[in-house]
């Protein structure tokens, strides 16, 4: 296979992906976080006693694997999960104290991170690129569900 048969778009975004997830590994390393735990640190701190699945929904994968990311963050006690009282097979997750301390500097990481990301960038571009990336999700989630 030729990876000039790709599109540059296409490239470009994988590109992309990698060298955020290599940048983020890197910074979140020290707090013992990994970049893909990131969005449930938020989801979590958002919805307090959400389930498993409905983050496995929120953020588009199995529940099999949020529940391997969920056992890894509780081993490092940031996370805590609840039996739900009114049904018992399910299993309600919290952020633990130690965890919630570091949501604020998780969000801050992030937003500093954006900003470096998207320097020298104008509010039009932004907005124009957003818009695209929507139109691209769009697709994507289109064909998801064919």
């Amino acid at each position: 296979m030729n990876f000039e048969e790709f599109s540059e778009v296409f490239l470009l975004l994988s590109e992309f992906e990698k060298l955020k997830f290599q940048i983020l590994r890197n910074e979140l390393e020290k707090y013992k976080i990994h970049p893909g735990q990131v969005p449930l640190f938020f989801i979590i701190n958002q919805t307090p006693g959400i389930t498993q699945n409905e983050i496995a929904e929120k953020i588009h994968v199995s529940p099999s694997t949020v529940a391997i990311m969920l056992r890894r963050m509780e081993r490092h006690g940031l996370i805590t999960r609840k039996t739900n009282e009114k049904d018992r097979r399910e299993l309600k997750v919290f952020l633990t104290e130690k965890s919630q301390k570091l949501v604020d500097k998780l969000f801050r990481k992030m937003k500093h991170f954006e900003s470096l990301s998207l320097k020298g960038f104008t509010d039009e571009e932004i907005n124009c690129f957003t818009n695209l990336l929507k139109k691209i999700l769009k697709n994507l989630e289109a064909m998801k569900n064919d």
